[in-house]
């Protein structure tokens, strides 16, 4: 059974102060419609302090610009609103065939590292945003791009923790209609998406002639779907010249059945984050009751374990089978992620299921009323089609719906064990793809000879020292300070790593930029293990003193059932 939790995913994109989303309301409606009524306007933030800063940036040397490239060529002097020169970036639409009529084609921003050591690296990064259907622009401007304008700040700064310090980044729009893209919808799953991923790719490679690169692949949220498939596509492909992939990354993403990563674990993630959720007892009372009554506490307790008890049934307890042969939940089951839902935006308006420890007021947003992107000047700089109208999300990147079979089946497994290098990160405040979901669907999946983990996951998640520890002062990444020590926990088998950050949100590199950065790092090969007390690899902190080991255990506790 299909509860539409995948088209609920594009919600991350934030809000304005002024208006409601319609991406929000849109593709809450997809998966939880009772609270479609309720939602009225959401948005993602955290208040930063804002101090001077040794990170200066800088321009860099144009070494991909050429005849080829020059078309593409930004000016890192003339982005609007930014302040300084953003250095060497080309951005704009390619196709996605080799046809020459080709009239459906993707956008990219691709900034070469400022780093001149990792420029160097033959290797390059892919960022993807979800929805299905939302722009990775998103992910550029408030998560992990060289500068970002994050909610309720007045502009944009430089990032600290820009993914580009680290490697060759690039943040590419798709499938087909969503942001800058151009062209007509023509998909009707993953594969296909796929193949004219994989298309628009070999494109990209020609033009800045990277032929031989070693490429890293991210996914956000619904890019637990768009990941695992591009990626099963490059390694498939057995062609090194074009698509040698090298590791899978995927950020708060749904890669399992939709009941997995949202109903059956609801009542646990509200007894373990109770503090930020404090329900009266009445609540309480109706969520355990739901929970008991339809199996859900039961099924945890069977299936949420290590090693894995066994296999998981093709059809939950909850669901009945009718006569004719169609499926649906048994009475009263079904709806108890909407129920916490709705009691959880009774009791604060300003509820945000991405990110649980957000509360009122609202904050404007560069990516809600009047967004950024489209502005003229903006299309203009980044050569985008200057009659484009740019939103945040679209309901039109498939041609009904995404008819593809969640990737745990073969995709992702398929990509661990090519690769090897596969990471699920999770953010221990998301609500709509909470880490124990993710956690339960490992346990039903089979990768490396083996099903699911062997051990319980403890290890201890170290995010570096960085600073000086005091918001005072000029220090590297004062301007965007962050968390430090150990932040969660993570745990690796048979190449598939789960890290948990524990104040997280759902946009991981928005919420815990330092930790996404290692993560990135740990990706990428730079560091061996998460639980590694080595520091940062940029050379400006990479001598700061980090804590001796042992470090203990993860501070996120996994598994958690609650006890009644």
């Amino acid at each position: 059974m299909r509860k539409h939790l995948l088209s609920l995913l594009g919600l991350f994109a934030s809000a304005a102060v002024a208006v409601e989303s319609e991406s929000h309301m849109r593709l809450l409606q997809h998966l939880h419609p009772d609270a479609i009524a309720d939602f009225t306007r959401y948005t993602e933030a955290k208040e930063g302090h804002v101090v001077e800063s040794r990170h200066e940036p800088r321009g860099s040397s144009h070494d991909f610009l050429n005849e080829q490239t020059k078309q593409f060529a930004v000016n890192g002097t003339a982005i609007p609103e930014v302040k300084y020169d953003a250095g060497e970036s080309y951005a704009g639409l390619l196709p996605i065939s080799d046809k020459k009529d080709e009239q459906n084609k993707l956008f990219f921003w691709f900034f070469p590292s400022d780093n001149e050591q990792n420029r160097k690296k033959k290797e390059i990064t892919i960022w993807i945003n979800g929805g299905p259907g939302c722009s990775s622009l998103l992910g550029f401007l408030q998560e992990n791009g060289p500068f970002v304008w994050r909610p309720g700040t007045l502009a944009p700064i430089a990032n600290p923790w820009s993914w580009h310090h680290l490697t060759n980044m690039v943040w590419i729009e798709q499938p087909v209609t969503v942001g800058y893209t151009t062209g007509n919808t023509t998909i009707h799953n993953e594969d296909e998406l796929a193949v004219q991923f994989l298309g628009f790719w070999k494109n990209f490679i020609k033009t800045f002639s990277m032929q031989g690169y070693k490429i890293y692949f991210v996914g956000e949220s619904y890019g637990g779907y768009y990941g695992p498939y591009i990626s099963s596509h490059f390694v498939n492909a057995n062609d090194t010249k074009y698509y040698d992939l090298q590791g899978l990354m995927v950020v708060d993403g749904i890669s399992f059945k939709d009941d997995l990563q949202s109903e059956v674990i609801s009542e646990s993630f509200v007894e373990q984050n109770y503090n930020l959720m404090p329900f009266d007892d009445r609540t309480m009372d109706d969520i355990h009751n739901i929970s008991e009554t339809c199996g859900y506490r039961e099924y945890l307790k069977k299936y949420y374990t290590y090693p894995p008890s066994g296999p998981q049934p093709s059809v939950f307890p909850w669901v009945e089978t009718l006569s004719n042969g169609t499926q649906q939940y048994k009475p009263g089951c079904g709806h108890l992620w909407d129920t916490i839902y709705k009691q959880a935006r009774l009791d604060n308006p300003c509820f945000n299921i991405y990110n649980i420890q957000d509360h009122c007021p609202k904050l404007f947003d560069p990516l809600g009323e009047n967004p950024y992107f489209d502005r003229q000047d903006v299309k203009q700089a980044v050569h985008a089609p200057l009659n484009h109208s740019w939103g945040l999300c679209v309901d039109t990147s498939f041609v009904k719906r995404d008819e593809s079979e969640p990737p745990y089946k073969y995709e992702l497994p398929n990509v661990i064990d090519k690769t090897r290098n596969v990471i699920y990160v999770q953010g221990g405040t998301d609500f709509i793809l909470a880490p124990s979901g993710v956690l339960l669907g490992v346990q039903n999946m089979t990768w490396g000879g083996q099903m699911g983990f062997q051990s319980r996951p403890t290890d201890p998640f170290y995010v570096p020292r960085w600073g000086s520890g005091v918001l005072k002062g000029k220090f590297y990444g004062s301007e965007l300070p962050d968390r430090s020590g150990v932040v969660g926990t993570t745990h690796t088998e048979r190449g598939l790593t789960v890290v948990v950050t524990g104040l997280s949100g759902h946009e991981g590199p928005q919420y815990a930029s330092t930790a996404a950065f290692r993560q990135l790092e740990k990706l990428l090969g730079r560091v061996q293990s998460l639980s590694d007390t080595v520091p940062f690899t940029l050379p400006n902190i990479g001598k700061v003193e980090q804590d001796k080991k042992p470090l203990g255990k993860g501070t996120y506790p996994i598994p958690y059932v609650g006890e009644h």
